[in-house]
């Protein structure tokens, strides 16, 4: 892609200059434009809303290096689920402090890698998880994973990961017999969370599993509220709702005067809204209507994919909201949007309402920024999606004299 790839040009009017410009017919990749200022503006944000809870940021959600690397910048702690993920934030310059293992079903070579890069901190949920840790790294600091049952998250996870009450104290027991030191309690209330009361029954619950590790023993120092906070454009007060809620029952059943810490794994909050994905319409079709009335509908193929940035259509389409990327006055259409590949099943829209476009004319995707890029496929051959960056003026001569992001500040326009 033979263009700038940073600019003080907010996001849209970047990407208009950019599929305008003399080399446009040859743009074939779609591209993201990553709002560098989005990110510290969410940083911010958090810690005026929560203050008590230092975020955790998950690697999975979006693991791109300018992203880590402002998130490194801003001071955050890492959540991450695998060696690969430890390795790239250790390789960041991040301390083995700022990390947080937080899978709690791991290979036993994974857990010996853990151990020798010096992370001790890392989740569980099972006996047979204690049995291996008590083999392979016997000084681990563990954290008791709890099960949360929402049925308002997209993405429960109740199901798959956590204990319930009574096997809570059974893994205490277990953890005491086996002179394993359990140091933290934590939760995750679902990816996409729709219920921001959620968190006040999953608070309630680690207060009762605090009270009873301490009842047995351990000296429990850590909470972990886990991930679900909204991030889309639109949602601010959503989350401060969240926030409100948390800081209620944070006071309530772990007062400031409790010494223990308290962290979250947040994801798709702070980076969501920093991407904006812009996509070209490579084919179209029009089916007229049947019965003498002036209603079409209009089949858009564009250049991405379920396959790439949209594997969320495969599941709920509803958060997809397409754009056109240039002013458009034309009335709107009944349109589908499919991805490029051959599948079927790459759709991602099934019904919206577009004025009419043009092969060659762009769609613009705002909130793109969580679980696209790191769940992007090699299916069909079809390049991703490239990633250009945008900044204020204020914000780009800091990075300059900072010389982060210094690769990226170079090629400014």
């Amino acid at each position: 892609m033979s263009m700038a790839r940073f600019s003080n040009l907010p996001s849209r009017d970047f990407a208009r200059k950019v599929t305008s410009g003399s080399g446009k017919d040859d743009l074939d990749n779609p591209f993201y434009v990553l709002d560098i200022d989005d990110i510290y503006g969410k940083v911010d944000l958090w810690q005026k809303s929560v203050p008590r809870v230092k975020p955790f940021y998950a690697v999975k959600c979006n693991d791109h290096p300018a992203v880590l690397k402002v998130l490194v910048d801003a001071g955050l702690g890492f959540d991450c689920a695998s060696v690969a993920e430890i390795e790239t934030m250790l390789g960041l310059g991040v301390s083995p402090s700022r990390i947080i293992y937080a899978h709690p079903q791991k290979h036993v070579t994974s857990i010996q890698r853990a151990r020798d890069l010096g992370i001790d901190l890392m989740t569980f949920d099972s006996a047979e998880e204690l049995n291996k840790v008590k083999e392979h790294f016997h000084a681990a600091r563990l954290v008791l994973r709890l099960k949360v049952d929402n049925k308002k998250a997209w993405f429960g996870m109740g199901d798959k990961f956590g204990c319930n009450p009574r096997e809570s104290l059974q893994l205490l027991h277990m953890a005491k017999d086996l002179s394993l030191s359990v140091v933290g309690i934590c939760f995750h209330v679902g990816s996409s969370n729709q219920d921001p009361d959620a968190f006040s029954g999953a608070i309630a619950d680690a207060r009762r599993a605090y009270d009873l590790a301490t009842f047995l023993g351990f000296n429990i120092t850590l909470l972990d509220i886990g991930g679900g906070y909204p991030g889309e454009k639109g949602t601010t007060q959503t989350f401060l709702k969240t926030a409100d809620i948390i800081n209620e029952n944070l006071d309530n059943y772990f007062p400031r005067e409790m010494a223990i810490s308290i962290i979250s794994e947040p994801g798709t909050f702070f980076v969501a809204s920093a991407f904006t994905l812009y996509a070209k319409i490579i084919g179209k079709r029009v089916h007229e209507a049947e019965n003498n009335t002036k209603a079409k509908q209009i089949m858009y193929y564009i250049n991405e994919s379920v396959y790439k940035s949209f594997v969320v259509s495969l599941f709920n389409d509803d958060p997809v909201d397409p754009q056109a990327l240039l002013d458009n006055d034309a009335p709107k259409e009944q349109s589908i949007i499919w991805g490029i590949t051959c599948d079927g099943l790459d759709k991602i829209k099934g019904s919206c309402m577009l004025p009419e476009l043009n092969v060659g004319d762009w769609m613009m995707f705002e909130s793109m920024g969580a679980y696209t890029i790191t769940l992007n496929t090699p299916f069909n051959g079809f390049p991703s999606a490239d990633i250009l960056y945008r900044a204020s003026k204020t914000t780009e001569e800091d990075l300059r004299k900072r010389e982060l992001l210094i690769e990226v500040v170079d090629c400014a326009s």
